[in-house]
């Protein structure tokens, strides 16, 4: 069923390059490409964002902010996506700099309620 979710998430928006769950503790979940044409590897990108959402998950629990909730990196070539499912986990899209952030959000958003009760 998760991976039904995904792909439904990366199929709705326009620019998606792959949509996955993360989890904070560095293991992977699933994740899912839109294509074979990613610019990088995406167990790199799994990694990498599980890395982050740690990161600022124990920065935000040290400041006393609660759990992080949202994350949007916006680089050149990619806008990277999170928002918290349960703790210690993720829902994650990335999307191409042309590709609409607006949908992107309401899609990432719609994952986190349809995979709260896959987790």
């Amino acid at each position: 069923m998760i991976t039904n979710i995904l792909y439904e998430a990366v199929d709705e928006v326009n620019g998606a390059q792959f949509a996955g769950v993360i989890g904070t503790d560095g293991l992977p979940v699933q994740i899912i490409a839109a294509d074979d044409d990613l610019p990088v590897n995406i167990e790199e990108i799994e990694h990498e964002l599980a890395q982050m959402t740690s990161a600022l998950s124990r920065s935000a629990g040290r400041l006393g902010s609660g759990l992080v909730q949202d994350m949007v990196i916006e680089s050149e070539e990619l806008t990277y996506l999170a928002s918290l499912v349960i703790p210690g986990y993720f829902a994650v899209l990335g999307i191409t700099a042309e590709g609409n952030l607006g949908r992107a959000r309401f899609a990432v958003h719609r994952m986190v309620y349809r995979l709260q009760s896959e987790l």
